[in-house]
């Protein structure tokens, strides 16, 4: 078991940077694939925090939850 399982993290790579958001624009709204597990394939919309760029690999907690879309839309 490698150190990601035990942590419960999946692996998910950055195809677009949306935009920031926030209340002073601290957070980037991104789309990322899912890399690995049940829901591998899906492309999902996440916020994050510090510098990300596209191709990145973020680990994820938690893949079902989805970020509002950026202008309440």
């Amino acid at each position: 078991m490698s150190a990601e399982e035990e942590l419960g993290s999946t692996p998910a790579e950055v195809i677009e940077v949306v935009g920031k958001t926030g209340m002073h624009g601290e957070a980037m709204q991104v789309k990322c694939r899912i890399k690995e597990g049940e829901n591998q394939g899906r492309i999902i919309t996440r916020n994050c925090l510090g510098p990300v760029r596209v191709g990145d690999v973020l680990q994820l907690r938690e893949t079902a939850r989805e970020a509002d879309s950026i202008g309440g839309q």
